[in-house]
Protein backbone atom coordinates (compact mmCIF):
# COMPACT_ATOMS: atom_id res chain seq x y z
CA UNK A 1 0.00 0.00 0.00
CA UNK A 2 1.50 3.63 -1.11
CA UNK A 3 0.76 6.21 0.82
CA UNK A 4 2.65 9.78 0.36
CA UNK A 5 0.27 11.67 2.70
CA UNK A 6 1.00 9.75 5.72
CA UNK A 7 4.46 9.73 6.64
CA UNK A 8 5.86 6.40 7.99
CA UNK A 9 7.45 8.30 11.26
CA UNK A 10 3.65 8.43 12.34
CA UNK A 11 2.27 5.72 14.69
CA UNK A 12 0.05 3.27 12.91
CA UNK A 13 -2.54 3.44 15.24
CA UNK A 14 -2.84 7.36 14.40
CA UNK A 15 -2.78 6.21 10.97
CA UNK A 16 -5.50 4.36 11.52
CA UNK A 17 -7.33 8.04 12.73
CA UNK A 18 -7.08 9.78 10.04
CA UNK A 19 -7.46 7.38 7.64
CA UNK A 20 -11.01 6.30 8.82
CA UNK A 21 -11.83 10.22 9.35
CA UNK A 22 -10.51 11.06 5.43
CA UNK A 23 -12.60 7.61 4.56
CA UNK A 24 -15.87 9.03 6.45
CA UNK A 25 -16.05 12.35 5.52
CA UNK A 26 -15.33 11.32 2.03
CA UNK A 27 -18.05 8.96 2.05
CA UNK A 28 -20.19 11.85 3.53
CA UNK A 29 -19.58 13.88 0.37
CA UNK A 30 -20.15 10.90 -2.56
CA UNK A 31 -23.59 11.50 -2.51
CA UNK A 32 -23.48 14.94 -3.71
CA UNK A 33 -20.54 14.06 -6.01
CA UNK A 34 -22.60 11.14 -7.45
CA UNK A 35 -25.14 13.43 -8.81
CA UNK A 36 -22.74 15.59 -10.53
CA UNK A 37 -21.51 15.09 -14.32
CA UNK A 38 -19.11 12.28 -13.18
CA UNK A 39 -20.90 8.65 -14.05
CA UNK A 40 -20.32 5.61 -13.05
CA UNK A 41 -18.52 4.32 -16.08
CA UNK A 42 -15.89 7.37 -15.88
CA UNK A 43 -15.14 6.42 -12.19
CA UNK A 44 -14.69 3.25 -12.74
CA UNK A 45 -12.40 3.27 -15.99
CA UNK A 46 -10.10 5.27 -14.07
CA UNK A 47 -10.20 2.93 -11.10
CA UNK A 48 -9.61 -0.02 -12.77
CA UNK A 49 -6.93 2.14 -14.88
CA UNK A 50 -4.94 2.14 -11.08
CA UNK A 51 -5.41 -1.93 -10.42
CA UNK A 52 -2.22 -3.41 -11.03
CA UNK A 53 -2.89 -7.00 -10.10
CA UNK A 54 -5.72 -9.84 -11.16
CA UNK A 55 -6.56 -9.88 -7.25
CA UNK A 56 -7.40 -6.27 -7.28
CA UNK A 57 -9.15 -6.75 -10.45
CA UNK A 58 -11.18 -9.94 -8.53
CA UNK A 59 -11.71 -7.81 -5.45
CA UNK A 60 -13.15 -4.71 -7.16
CA UNK A 61 -15.45 -6.77 -9.42
CA UNK A 62 -16.89 -8.85 -6.28
CA UNK A 63 -17.80 -5.80 -4.09
CA UNK A 64 -19.43 -4.80 -7.83
CA UNK A 65 -21.23 -8.18 -7.46
CA UNK A 66 -22.45 -7.97 -3.94
CA UNK A 67 -22.96 -5.09 -3.41
CA UNK A 68 -24.76 -3.14 -6.15
CA UNK A 69 -25.94 -0.42 -4.16
CA UNK A 70 -22.89 0.51 -2.99
CA UNK A 71 -20.72 0.05 -5.66
CA UNK A 72 -20.79 3.75 -6.71
CA UNK A 73 -19.85 5.16 -3.37
CA UNK A 74 -16.78 2.74 -3.17
CA UNK A 75 -16.08 4.14 -6.73
CA UNK A 76 -16.22 7.57 -5.47
CA UNK A 77 -14.05 6.71 -2.85
CA UNK A 78 -11.32 4.83 -4.53
CA UNK A 79 -11.33 7.87 -6.89
CA UNK A 80 -10.90 10.41 -4.22
CA UNK A 81 -7.73 8.58 -2.76
CA UNK A 82 -6.59 8.09 -6.20
CA UNK A 83 -6.75 12.24 -7.31
CA UNK A 84 -5.42 12.87 -3.98
CA UNK A 85 -2.44 10.63 -3.66
CA UNK A 86 -2.86 8.84 -0.13
CA UNK A 87 -3.09 5.82 -2.89
CA UNK A 88 -0.76 5.71 -6.17
CA UNK A 89 -1.90 2.40 -7.78
CA UNK A 90 -4.41 -0.19 -6.37
CA UNK A 91 -3.18 -4.15 -5.79
CA UNK A 92 -5.42 -7.04 -4.24
CA UNK A 93 -3.94 -6.15 -0.93
CA UNK A 94 -4.51 -2.71 -0.84
CA UNK A 95 -8.06 -2.82 -1.74
CA UNK A 96 -8.45 -5.69 0.81
CA UNK A 97 -7.34 -3.69 3.40
CA UNK A 98 -9.36 -0.74 2.56
CA UNK A 99 -13.00 -2.69 1.76
CA UNK A 100 -12.30 -4.95 4.65
CA UNK A 101 -11.04 -2.51 7.51
CA UNK A 102 -12.03 1.08 6.55
CA UNK A 103 -15.02 0.63 4.81
CA UNK A 104 -16.23 -2.42 6.93
CA UNK A 105 -16.97 -3.98 3.49
CA UNK A 106 -15.99 -8.09 3.96
CA UNK A 107 -15.03 -9.15 1.15
CA UNK A 108 -12.44 -12.20 0.44
CA UNK A 109 -10.89 -13.06 -2.36
CA UNK A 110 -11.04 -16.51 -3.67
CA UNK A 111 -8.76 -19.23 -2.59
CA UNK A 112 -6.26 -20.49 -5.49
CA UNK A 113 -3.55 -23.46 -5.04
CA UNK A 114 -1.15 -23.60 -7.32
CA UNK A 115 1.40 -26.02 -8.31
CA UNK A 116 4.60 -25.14 -9.33
CA UNK A 117 7.09 -27.69 -10.94
CA UNK A 118 10.46 -26.81 -12.44
CA UNK A 119 9.28 -23.06 -12.82
CA UNK A 120 6.22 -24.14 -14.71
CA UNK A 121 2.38 -23.69 -13.04
CA UNK A 122 1.58 -27.80 -13.56
CA UNK A 123 -2.13 -29.12 -12.40
CA UNK A 124 -2.35 -31.75 -9.11
CA UNK A 125 -1.18 -34.96 -11.26
CA UNK A 126 1.61 -33.70 -12.99
CA UNK A 127 3.20 -32.14 -9.65
CA UNK A 128 2.62 -35.50 -7.76
CA UNK A 129 4.79 -37.50 -10.49
CA UNK A 130 8.28 -37.77 -10.58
Amino acid sequence: MVFSVLSEDLPDSLKLKILKKWISESGKSSAAKESSSKSTVDLERIVYSKIVDDRGLELIKKVKQLYPEIYPTVLTILHDLINKGVVNELDGYTLYVLFNKYLNIPVKPDIRIRFVKRGKEVDFKEYLEK
